[in-house]
């Protein structure tokens, strides 16, 4: 198209001057009778201003003229379109591609034909060429949103997000499109901080949309605020009550721990709709929790009958029968996690209930593979890369520093003991503290809190505050203490923990908060339970740990992190003896009833027989990994599990001789020998970090 007018008619066009883009390709036919590219151009004319017969004529005339002109063939692919031939009007656009290969115009009609078609291959294709056919061409950002959308489809998670980053660079930011791609992208990686913060935005720009309700919702459960979550949802299922999102609800009121609310809500998505599997799978969650294994196995089994590809439902039934799958549910499952465009947090849990079946078929070399890939999904998942997000200089620089600011005893004098009073239980994940606080919560004085949340929150509050006001340790003004206590001590409330003496608190992350927990508690005992490095480290590389846990991936940041563990759980016994009880996993198992004793009278609490006997304790819902486990009297059966995979975990015991921690009872012995310099150290104090301040 080299004539002038031609050029000026096609803008023309685009400007709606139909008229004046006829009368330019009318003088041009009158100088050159049978212009190909103006006979397409009038076709086009006559198309979009809706006489359709007239266009066909004019194409035939331009195809006559000349088959090769690509105007007529991408006019065509309209002209097919609207007459509803979408297979042609493909087919057109695609011979307008082999004709005009530098054209974007052409392009990006093929892709989006294509798109149409649901070919999101062919559609990606063509408007990834369109872009590089003209990078500068004033819709490439509407273009790079279409190519991101077909990426998605496809399940090209890196495509997807070059393609967002180039539209967004093209002045679509924040735009509803562009957010809910992102908020999209951001579920697939399992990134629930940028689900949140994305899905908030779009819900800002459109407070109505259900949709966006719903991807915050989603996005703030997965950070474990189910409250907020809830709330929030209620306007969904309100607007629209359908199985799937009473299912969704149930799901989020179980992150509050509301067992019997969850179940009301799934009991009325099955009642709307009795093959919604995400309920199905929610009751099978439930019974988990209740301890009924046996029809916990039934549900996830109705639920894959439901969703062959519910890898949550092979989950829960590897956990509920110690990965005893069948011989058809594990071909399925290895069907399953070979399929492409898996997201990644779905797949982490397929491959390791995968591993966990190869490990009861003691399959170990599959197992231990699979667990790996597992490991390296979670890093995918969460890092963008197969990468550790661990900062082992910074963890170094934290414990360094809570040694330094809680040196000792709390000092007097003590504030009033609340009426219901927190009694801690810290250590490792998979130490044994599920078991710990099980036989402590059968006492008749004690209910069991299972894993508090509030803690890790009010201690990252504390790291704040001791940056922003200079604290270097002692005494904690009053009035600030007894802000923190009273902020915890109300999810007593919230999660219905009253009625007792003793509330405990099992979770894993307190272990560095000790310090903080005794000033602000200084009658609540602290329990510390260890156990041997390997079967800590073997049993949470097996399982599928959240982003919370950035070292659960790997080996030799387990390793790292059991040290400083260990490091800390020796400074605290050290520091506090009379408060802070060490205890060992491996004793505590094999003589439970000495061990069990001696705890509870650390606690100062009186000695009960139920203690004993806790794993009889009826509908009490344990809402951890060991969630079975429990459920059965101690056992050393299980104390040596790593025997059969020395080879594959040597590199956690060789990573683990850096530091000086007995490689039988995990403990700390105070005599380093040279350690491997910590990953991205940096010089300067932890708190100058935390404010942003150079050393």
């Amino acid at each position: 198209m080299q004539d002038p007018r031609l050029a000026e008619a096609a803008q023309r066009r685009l400007a709606d001057d139909f008229r004046g883009a006829w009368g330019l390709c009318q003088a041009v036919l009158q100088e050159r009778p049978g212009d190909a590219a103006a006979l397409s151009i009038m076709a086009i004319c006559a198309i979009e201003t809706g006489d359709v017969e007239t266009g066909r004529k004019l194409l035939d005339q331009a195809d006559q003229s000349d088959p090769n002109e690509p105007l007529a063939a991408m006019y065509r692919s309209v002209l097919l379109e609207a007459t509803g031939d979408l297979a042609g009007a493909v087919d057109a656009a695609r011979r307008a591609s082999e004709l005009a290969p530098d054209r974007f115009d052409v392009w990006g009609r093929y892709g989006d034909l294509a798109g149409q078609q649901e070919a999101f291959e062919v559609c990606a294709m063509a408007l990834a060429r369109a872009i590089k056919a003209d990078p500068n061409h004033p819709a490439v950002p509407q273009v790079a949103l279409r190519l991101a959308g077909a990426r998605m489809e496809l399940r090209d998670l890196t495509g997807t997000s070059e393609a967002l980053a180039l539209a967004e660079q093209g002045g679509l930011a924040g735009s509803l499109d562009v957010l809910r791609l992102k908020s999209e992208l951001a579920r697939h990686v399992g990134d629930w901080t940028l689900l949140a913060r994305t899905a908030q935005a779009w819900l800002d720009l459109d407070p109505q949309d259900l949709e966006a309700m719903g991807a915050l919702a989603l996005g703030l459960g997965q950070q474990g605020l189910y409250k907020r979550a809830v709330r929030l949802f209620q306007t969904v299922v309100d607007a629209d009550g359908s199985a799937e999102n009473w299912a969704a609800m149930g799901r989020l009121i179980l992150g509050t721990r509301d067992l019997v609310g969850a179940r009301d809500a799934f009991e009325k998505a099955l009642a709307l709709d009795s093959d919604c599997a995400e309920a199905t799978f929610g009751r099978a969650r439930i019974l988990t929790f209740m301890g009924d294994t046996d029809e916990a196995a039934r549900m996830c089994r109705r639920t894959l009958d439901i969703d062959p590809g519910n890898f949550e439902a092979y989950g829960q039934l590897s956990e509920v029968t110690g990965g005893r799958l069948t011989d058809d549910e594990l071909a399925r499952l290895e069907v399953e996690v070979e399929k492409p465009g898996m997201p990644a947090d779905r797949l982490s849990i397929g491959l390791f209930a995968l591993g966990d079946a190869y490990h009861r078929r003691k399959r170990r070399e599959d197992a231990f593979r699979t667990w790996q890939r597992a490991n390296d999904t979670k890093k995918l998942q969460h890092n963008g890369a197969v990468v550790s997000a661990y900062d082992r200089a910074e963890q170094e620089r934290r414990t360094a520093w809570l040694e330094t600011v809680f040196p000792g005893p709390v000092p007097g004098p003590h504030p009033a003991a609340p009426a219901q009073q927190p009694l801690f239980i810290v250590g490792m994940p998979r130490s044994g503290t599920t078991l710990i606080e099980a036989a402590i919560a059968a006492h008749r004085d004690v209910v069991a809190g299972g894993e508090l949340s509030m803690m890790p929150a009010l201690f990252e509050e504390f790291v704040r505050w001791a940056a922003e006001t200079g604290w270097s340790g002692g005494e904690i003004p009053e009035a600030q203490a007894e802000h923190w206590r009273a902020r915890y001590l109300s999810q007593y409330a919230e999660y219905g923990l009253t009625g007792s003496a003793w509330v405990t608190d099992k979770q894993p992350a307190n272990f560095i908060s000790v310090g903080l927990m005794r000033r602000l508690f200084p009658a609540s005992p602290v329990i510390h339970i260890r156990r041997k490095p390997v079967e800590v480290a073997f049993s949470i590389y097996r399982r599928n740990f959240s982003r919370m846990w950035p070292y659960a991936h790997d080996l030799d940041d387990l390793a790292h992190v059991y040290a400083q563990q260990a490091r800390l759980g020796a400074h605290w016994a050290q520091a506090d003896p009379d408060w802070v009880t060490p205890l060992q996993y491996e004793d505590l198992v094999a003589d439970f009833d000495t061990r069990i004793r001696e705890v509870i009278e650390r606690c100062g609490l009186d000695w009960d027989e139920n203690c004993l006997t806790y794993y009889e304790a009826p509908e009490r819902a344990v809402m951890t990994f060991s969630a079975v486990q429990v459920r059965k009297p101690p056992s050393v059966e299980h104390l040596d599990s790593t025997s059969p995979y020395a080879e594959f975990l040597a590199p956690f015991q060789e990573a683990l001789q850096a530091y000086p921690v007995d490689s039988e009872t995990g403990r700390w012995t105070g005599e380093m020998t040279e350690a491997p310099q910590a990953k991205g150290e940096a010089e300067g104090g932890f708190l100058s970090r935390w404010l942003g301040r150079k050393p």
